[in-house]
């Protein structure tokens, strides 16, 4: 079986980590692995067992789709016989390739957001060449109720390593918060930022590190500015796996319900820093006080009386850490992911007969 992996910088930028775990645990099932990645991706961001295979990736969508479907010469020489795109945006340049290629393809489905993008795909492949993988069992099941019978959906989550806490917090250690959203402002960052106002007025030492995924965060300065946060607070830049450094913090704040499935929020948790989120209706990793506080209410009270709770009392974050932990060692696991998604790969390199046009 030889597979190419589809990928982005926008899905790297967060899954960088699980796409190296995948990359190399397919290696080790004697899978071939074309990583099929943009040119100017660093070459340590990439795995160095198996092949490389750069695409010319653009700002605009529409060129994106135009340079995948040019990648058939290429593919074919190397004698790909499936494709794996790893996230929504790839999608429709993926199935052209298909198309062009007569290959199966697997669509990975990160976010309710690629939802949208069903129709327009499987309008241009039949079923039996198409599967989608969706990264969370509600995005799975939105996409089975939209599909016919003749689709194959597979709910195969993502998995991270169950390492040792990097650190464990003293109730007199300052203490330092990583929030990643979409770096975006709106009522839920006020809400959180009127509530750190409170958290440093009684914890003057506590550090932020604020993380966008990649926005312009600029306004989020500016009403962390408007609040009096600056000297307790961060923005981290954007660079490709700068976010596997962030597990080290002695908390991960998720402000919004994104919908996203995220590699940094199980990592966090494989490595028992305690996670505080937004409840997301898409997220199933989410288990409240067992793999994370989730909180239903958000007012910035809401975020201050929390966040104060964990500072004050470190045991019981640091309890909450280790049953995440213990949760993703029973859970999320990177060989159950890499399991999974063996199993849909089998499922699908058998339709190697040519498919109409």
């Amino acid at each position: 079986m030889h597979v190419a992996l589809l990928a982005n910088v926008a899905w790297l930028d967060e899954e960088l980590a699980s796409f190296q775990q995948l990359v190399v645990g397919l290696i080790d099932e004697q899978v071939r692995v074309a990583q099929v990645v943009p040119q100017h991706l660093p070459l340590e961001e990439s795995i160095v067992f198996g092949e490389r295979v750069l695409w010319p990736e653009s700002k605009w969508w529409a060129v994106n789709v135009y340079r995948l479907w040019r990648m058939d010469t290429k593919l074919a020489e190397l004698g790909v016989d499936l494709l794996h795109a790893m996230d929504g945006r790839l999608w429709l340049g993926a199935a052209l390739l298909a198309r062009k290629l007569e290959l199966p393809v697997i669509f990975q489905a990160n976010s309710h957001i690629d939802l949208r993008r069903l129709d327009r795909v499987t309008a241009l492949l039949p079923a039996k060449q198409t599967a989608f993988i969706a990264t969370t069992e509600p995005i799975a099941q939105a996409i089975r109720e939209r599909l016919t019978e003749d689709h194959t959906v597979a709910c195969v989550p993502p998995g991270a390593h169950v390492g040792e806490p990097v650190r464990v917090r003293q109730s007199d250690d300052e203490a330092c918060a990583v929030i990643s959203g979409n770096g975006r402002l709106d009522h839920r960052y006020h809400a959180m930022l009127e509530g750190l106002g409170e958290v440093i007025r009684r914890h003057p030492r506590t550090q932020f590190f604020f993380d966008g995924q990649g926005s312009d965060q600029h306004q989020i300065w500016k009403a962390a500015r408007h609040h009096n946060l600056m000297s307790n607070l961060s923005m981290i830049p954007r660079r490709l796996g700068h976010r596997e450094l962030l597990v080290r913090a002695d908390m991960l704040l998720h402000p919004q319900p994104l919908g996203l499935s995220r590699g940094l929020t199980l990592q966090a948790m494989a490595h028992a820093v305690p996670v505080l989120a937004h409840e997301d209706p898409w997220l199933d990793y989410l288990v409240a006080d067992e793999s994370a506080f989730v909180m239903s209410s958000a007012s910035g009270p809401d975020w201050a009386e929390r966040i104060n709770a964990m500072i004050e009392q470190p045991q019981e974050a640091e309890s909450l850490g280790q049953r995440a932990r213990s949760w993703i060692g029973e859970h999320r696991t990177a060989s159950q992911a890499i399991a999974g998604t063996l199993e849909m790969y089998h499922r699908m390199a058998g339709h190697t007969i040519p498919f109409p046009g």
